[in-house]
């Protein structure tokens, strides 16, 4: 039709009607979808290397996400492992805040909240799938439309403990030195330092050095 705009993107349409998949769509279509997807892809790439450069010290894995890296705080020989996720958040206006000690491991496709800030102390390890958060959102009132609440409290995680895969550890935790949190539990109160501690919710399991036989996978 005389006088109307190109479109870039033109749905293409089957002989009935159905819209066509990619592979199916013109070549030019094809061509500018690919670009299109290819300069997404490095627009997050970018953004991603200038969340990590703010923490130079740290090694980095591949696929690891950072978000309010000027928030963080980390010590020496600090290792993030694959697909991890950390992120100081922007709940709580934006005071949340991630610190990591000397020798802290976070495992494989962990996840960090901080948006009420979390503290790790030195020679923390973290197995794969480990959730720390430090906010949480608050159930509504039934019959209410507002804005999902989220409440903060910080975390903490002092020196030498030792976090098995799948783990929660809740906001408003404090876990004490030595501590050990079993495969799956989810930490909802405070853990004595040198404790063992597993289940949901998480609770004292029997003393550690009769029960390190027993959980014997390694983070």
């Amino acid at each position: 039709m005389r006088g109307a705009l190109w479109d870039p993107w033109p749905i293409v349409k089957d002989a009935d009607g159905g819209m066509l998949d990619t592979m199916k769509r013109s070549p030019v279509v094809r061509l500018a979808l690919f670009a299109r997807a290819i300069g997404a892809a490095l627009r997050c790439a970018v953004a991603d290397e200038e969340q990590r450069a703010h923490l130079p010290q740290v090694t980095f894995a591949s696929g690891v996400i950072v978000r309010g890296a000027e928030r963080m705080r980390a010590g020496k020989g600090v290792f993030i492992d694959h697909r991890a996720y950390l992120s100081c958040s922007t709940v709580n206006r934006g005071r949340g805040f991630i610190h990591l000690g000397n020798g802290v491991e976070i495992g494989p496709y962990s996840v960090l909240w901080g948006g009420g800030g979390i503290t790790i102390g030195d020679n923390v390890h973290l197995g794969a799938h480990v959730h720390v958060t430090s906010q949480q959102g608050r159930p509504p009132m039934r019959g209410t439309k507002e804005p999902l609440i989220v409440d903060t409290a910080p975390v903490t995680i002092d020196d030498d403990v030792l976090i098995y895969s799948g783990a929660v550890i809740v906001a408003g935790v404090h876990i004490g030195a030595n501590a050990v949190v079993a495969a799956g539990a989810v930490v909802v109160d405070d853990v004595e330092p040198g404790a063992l501690v597993g289940g949901v919710p998480a609770r004292p399991i029997g003393a550690l050095h009769a029960a390190q036989g027993r959980l014997g996978v390694e983070v």
